[in-house]
């Protein structure tokens, strides 16, 4: 299999051949190496080498859509958790 059709595949599963190819005993360069990769494109594709395996993102960013409660809320005349000045503003919810 060739780079261009390794990342038409699916980050999980370029994830599963990379994981193969350490566990052969190649080491992590070794196995970016064989598909021709380098740590930009694994970056680009969300994935990353973790405690001696890849690992595989389902999508960018935050991984959660949920409230934390961290969210900016209005404290008394300001506003917590923001580093800028918003003074005066009207909550927006």
């Amino acid at each position: 299999m060739d780079r261009e059709e390794l990342l038409a595949l699916d980050n999980s599963e370029i994830a599963k051949l990379l994981n193969e190819a350490v566990a052969a005993g190649k080491s992590k360069d070794e196995a970016l190496a064989e598909y021709e990769l380098d740590a930009a494109e694994l970056m680009k594709q969300n994935i990353f080498w973790v405690k001696d395996k890849f690992m595989a993102r389902a999508w960018s960013g935050y991984t959660s859509t949920k409230r934390s409660g961290n969210e900016y809320a209005q404290e008394g005349d300001g506003w917590r958790g923001d580093p800028h000045e918003f003074k005066g503003r009207e909550v927006p919810w």
